[in-house]
C-alpha cells in the first residue's frame, strides 16, 4: 500500500483521495468502505488530520463524492 511505503520512506505527510458514487450512499448516509480505507491507512502509522469533500459530475450526470484526506505521521 502507498501509505506504508510513504511511512517507511520517512514522509511526514500522506494525501489520499477517495471517490464514491453518490447513488451508493445518498446524502446524509455513511460510506463504510471509506472509513475502512482510513482505518487501514491509520494502521500504517498515519493519523487523519484534515478531510475535504467535493462533488464531481461525471459522464451521463453521474455524481461522485471526491474525498481528499491529509494524514500526518503518528509518532
Amino acid at each position: 500500500m502507498a501509505a506504508g511505503h510513504a511511512y517507511a520512506a520517512g514522509r511526514r505527510v500522506f494525501i489520499a483521495r477517495f471517490t464514491a458514487p453518490l447513488d451508493k450512499a445518498p446524502e446524509g448516509r455513511t460510506l463504510p468502505e471509506i472509513g475502512e480505507l482510513i482505518e487501514e491507512i491509520e494502521g500504517q502509522g498515519w493519523y487523519l488530520e484534515h478531510m475535504a469533500t467535493s462533488v464531481l459530475v461525471a459522464a451521463f450526470g453521474r455524481r461522485h463524492d471526491n474525498i481528499t484526506c491529509l494524514f500526518r505521521r503518528g509518532e
